[in-house]
């Protein structure tokens, strides 16, 4: 777990295939089984409502993108691993200068690993082999 707190409260790593959906592969949204992870990201409350939805697919070829930091989050954000044999390494902080001590790191290798961040985190990626990432965001009120 990392030493900031707010890191550990807004960033949340898993495998959609090895969440427990009840058989469904519902892993985000108002479900009773989207409950229980340490973040409660991926539950969203069937009467909350949400804007700006925004998704994602972009194929990473490796050492694409290098590194360089995103705009600090306004919403959640959910990056997926979608292509077999890949490595996507993603770097989250609440500082814009990526403080050592402010720093929480995680490398997708599996299909269907996935990472959520939600408000007020800082994000960069390296692309270490050839990627496609599916990415959805969105803001809740």
């Amino acid at each position: 777990m990392p030493a900031n707190t707010l890191l550990a409260r807004n960033v949340e790593f898993g495998n959609a295939g090895d969440l427990n959906t009840n058989g469904t592969g519902w892993f985000v949204g108002f479900s009773e089984w989207t409950k229980g992870s340490s973040t409660e990201l991926r539950h969203v409350d069937a009467g909350e409502s949400s804007a700006g939805l925004c998704i994602k697919w972009f194929a990473h070829p490796a050492g694409d993108p290098n590194g360089e930091a995103k705009p600090l989050s306004e919403g959640r954000t959910m990056s997926i691993l979608v292509s077999p044999a890949s490595e996507f390494r993603l770097e989250f902080s609440t500082t814009v200068d990526f403080a050592p001590n402010e720093l929480l790191a995680h490398t997708l290798r599996r299909q269907g690993e996935f990472v959520i961040w939600g408000l007020g985190i800082f994000h960069r990626a390296y692309g270490i082999q050839s990627a496609s990432i599916l990415t959805v965001r969105w803001k809740s009120p």
